[in-house]
C-alpha cells in the first residue's frame, strides 16, 4: 500500500537533526527553537507510524529505520540541490546584462533588439537603462554602450559610430518659422537638457558658443531632464531642439522631423564598454559582434552629412 509523501520541510528537519544526530545543533542551522525542531520530528513519526530515532541522554541514536530514511532523504535533498544549482548555472551563463542611457535605450537600441534575438535566441538580455554609469568592477553589469571613452587599460572601450549635434523641429513648426540661419533662432522656443553636463545632454549656450553665433538668447524656453523627453517635444511642434545624431536620426528618415539647417557639430563616439577579462566569455564577444554590426548598419541608412542634406528644411521649398 502506498503512503503519501511528508512534507518536504518535515523531512528536511528531518534530515538536518539525523545528520548532527542533535535537535539543538539542528535548530541552530534551521534558525529554530530546538522545541520546534523537535516537535516536527514528533509528527512525522506519528504520520509514519514508527521511530526515527532513539532519544538517549544527551543522544540521538538512528533506529534502523531512521537510517534508511536519512540515507534516501539525503540524497534526493542532494539532487535536488545540485539541479537548482545547474538551473541556475544556466540561467547566469545564458543572462547578459547591458547598461546603456534612458534615452539611447529608447530612441537607438530599442529598435534593434528583435534582430538580436533572432541571431542570439538563448542569449537572455537585461537592460539595466539608467543616468549614472555602473560600476563594472561589481558586475552589476556586463557591457556598457557610453558615450565618450576613459583612460582605463582594463576596460575594453570600442567606438561604434561618431556621434553629432544639430538644431532639429518638426516639419510644420520649421515651416511657422522659416529660419534661413541659426541666427534667427530668438523665432522659436528653445527645447533644453536640464542636465547640460550629462551624458547625451546637448546645451544651446555651447553649441551657439561653438558656432560663433551671436544675438540669440539661449535662456527661453523648455526644460527637461532626459534626452529622449526633448525629442519627443520636437516631434509634438513645441520647440526647437538641439539633437544628437544617434537619437533623432530615424525621426529625420521618417519625416518626423528635420534638420534646420546644414551646420553639423561633431561630438564624443559611441562605444562598447566591458571589462577586457570578459571578452573571452561567448556571450559577450557575440554581443560586441552584433552591437558593431548594428553599428555599421546606422551608419550606412543614417549617414549624417547626407541624411541632413536631404532631409534638410528649404524655406524657399
Amino acid at each position: 500500500m502506498l503512503l503519501r509523501l511528508p512534507p518536504l520541510e518535515a523531512l528536511r528537519y528531518f534530515e538536518v537533526s539525523a545528520r548532527h544526530l542533535s535537535f539543538t545543533q539542528a535548530a541552530e542551522e534551521l534558525c529554530l527553537s530546538q522545541s520546534a525542531v523537535s516537535q516536527k520530528i514528533i509528527q512525522l513519526e506519528e504520520l509514519l507510524g514508527y521511530r526515527l530515532f532513539e532519544r538517549k541522554p544527551r543522544q540521538l541514536i538512528l533506529t534502523t529505520k531512521g537510517e534508511q530514511l536519512f540515507y534516501s532523504v539525503q540524497q534526493s535533498l542532494l539532487q535536488i540541490r545540485d539541479t537548482l544549482n545547474t538551473i541556475e548555472t544556466q540561467a547566469l551563463m545564458s543572462r547578459l546584462q547591458v547598461y546603456c542611457m534612458p534615452s539611447f535605450a529608447s530612441r537607438w537600441l530599442m529598435p534593434c533588439l528583435n534582430d538580436f534575438h533572432l541571431q542570439y535566441p538563448n542569449i537572455d538580455l537585461h537592460l539595466v537603462a539608467n543616468l549614472s554609469e555602473p560600476n563594472f568592477h561589481s558586475e552589476e553589469v556586463d557591457i556598457g554602450i557610453c558615450h565618450g571613452a576613459r583612460d582605463q587599460p582594463i576596460m575594453e572601450q570600442r567606438l561604434l559610430f561618431r556621434d553629432y549635434i544639430y538644431p532639429v523641429a518638426s516639419p510644420e513648426l520649421a515651416a511657422q518659422l522659416a529660419m534661413k540661419t541659426p541666427q534667427e533662432l530668438n523665432k522659436a522656443v528653445l527645447l533644453h537638457d536640464s542636465l547640460p553636463h550629462a551624458k547625451l545632454s546637448t546645451s544651446w549656450q555651447r553649441w551657439l558658443a561653438e558656432q560663433n553665433i551671436k544675438g540669440v538668447d539661449y535662456s527661453n524656453g523648455y526644460r527637461f531632464n532626459q534626452a529622449d523627453l526633448i525629442v519627443q517635444a520636437a516631434i509634438n511642434g513645441q520647440g526647437v531642439a538641439l539633437g544628437r545624431h544617434a537619437l533623432v536620426a530615424r525621426e529625420i528618415a521618417q519625416g518626423r522631423l528635420v534638420p534646420l539647417f546644414d551646420t553639423i557639430t561633431e561630438d564624443d563616439g559611441v562605444y562598447l564598454v566591458c571589462l577586457k577579462k570578459l571578452l573571452e566569455r561567448p556571450k559577450i564577444a557575440n554581443f560586441f559582434a552584433w552591437m558593431e554590426q548594428q553599428a555599421r548598419l546606422f551608419e550606412q541608412q543614417y549617414n549624417a552629412e547626407q541624411l541632413i542634406a536631404s532631409k534638410r528644411y528649404n524655406v524657399n521649398s
